[in-house]
């Protein structure tokens, strides 16, 4: 698959509007919401449109071989459920795919692979996909709720736990110290979006098409900016499928991971105040009361987060495992992030 920096993204004001005229006869994958929105603006109607509902391979299968094979397009309209089912279709049917974002809340956007889930557990990978190019409109962007593109800030930022991680470890002597070299340039990055973001939001909060730009560029340079050290775990992406899976309920991803990465900190000591700055300076939610996650919920996702991190390859050395909180440890969790 060709790395996120490759990826052709295209920015635009009614570029969608413009871009469909050359679609042909195509199928589109969307959500309710997201086909509300981007149906008045589209060229001419889809020969069939296929409506994710999660992200179960048995779904994704059946409503990808409902929809006719003799078009000569597949387009995926919404957030990241139905980017990555449009990658499924495409796949399936063999023919090109173009990916249409409502919302910047994840790295689905610029990622080719779509994994095979039964139920909210992820077995392997069910296909994997370059896309033709990625239309971002400004307008259909901007028309979003602020917290779910902010959460595409939240996703990056949330790397902050394996640079957290890596202190608290190193600070223990169980590994060794942190080195300067990798780690100052991931934080460089992140003091780069948290400076440069605020300044493009309008007068009143809202998003400029210069925010939706910075917001897209930074989930798109994530991969080439983070940390990939074994000495740096990063929890706060399996907290977010560890929470999902606990529950039996989706959040925005964005958010969820943003968390995960604040509870490392908090957990390990290592600046929790930092990395919560960044995130209300980017208009990133993350805290419980933002998220309508209940006091159980986190628990749960917490524990079955253990489970997460001991998948596969063994045990995973994340504070997460290896610190359980749990008891009177999580009833300070619980009490410090109803309080910041």
């Amino acid at each position: 698959m060709k790395p996120a920096r490759d990826y052709d993204i295209r920015f635009g004001q009614d570029i969608v509007a413009r871009d469909s005229r050359s679609w042909g006869r195509y199928v589109a994958i969307s959500t309710p919401s997201a086909w509300k929105v981007v149906r008045p603006l589209l060229d001419h109607p889809p020969e069939g449109v296929g409506m994710n509902v999660w992200l179960d391979r048995s779904h994704l299968i059946e409503v990808a071989d409902s929809l006719p094979d003799d078009v000569d397009l597949v387009v995926g309209i919404g957030a990241g459920r139905a980017l990555d089912h449009a990658k499924l279709v495409a796949t399936r049917k063999g023919l090109p795919l173009v990916q249409v974002p409502t919302v910047l809340s994840t790295g689905a956007i610029i990622h080719g692979f779509v994994a095979d889930w039964d139920g909210r557990k992820i077995i392997g990978t069910l296909a994997e996909i370059d896309c033709q190019y990625v239309l971002v409109d400004y307008g259909i962007v901007k028309h979003g709720p602020l917290h779910l593109n902010t959460a595409g800030i939240g996703d990056v930022l949330c790397g902050y736990s394996g640079v957290s991680e890596w202190r608290y470890s190193a600070s223990k002597g169980l590994t060794n110290p942190v080195d300067p070299a990798i780690v100052d340039p991931v934080l460089a990055h992140f003091d780069e979006i948290v400076q440069g973001f605020p300044p493009t939001l309008e007068d009143n909060g809202s998003l400029s098409d210069e925010s939706v730009r910075v917001i897209m560029e930074a989930v798109q340079n994530r991969d080439d900016r983070m940390l990939k050290d074994k000495r740096a775990p990063n929890a706060d992406h399996s907290f977010s499928f560890g929470l999902e899976l606990a529950n039996d309920k989706y959040w925005t991803h964005g958010e969820a991971c943003a968390l995960g990465a604040v509870i490392v900190a908090w957990h390990t000591d290592q600046s929790p105040e930092t990395l919560v700055g960044w995130l209300d300076t980017c208009r990133v939610r993350f805290r419980p009361s933002q998220m309508d996650i209940t006091k159980e919920e986190l628990r749960g996702g917490l524990e079955e987060t253990i489970n997460w991190l001991q998948r596969g390859d063994g045990k995973s050395n994340s504070v997460i495992v290896t610190e359980p909180i749990r008891g009177a440890r999580f009833e300070e969790c619980w009490s410090w992030l109803n309080t910041i």
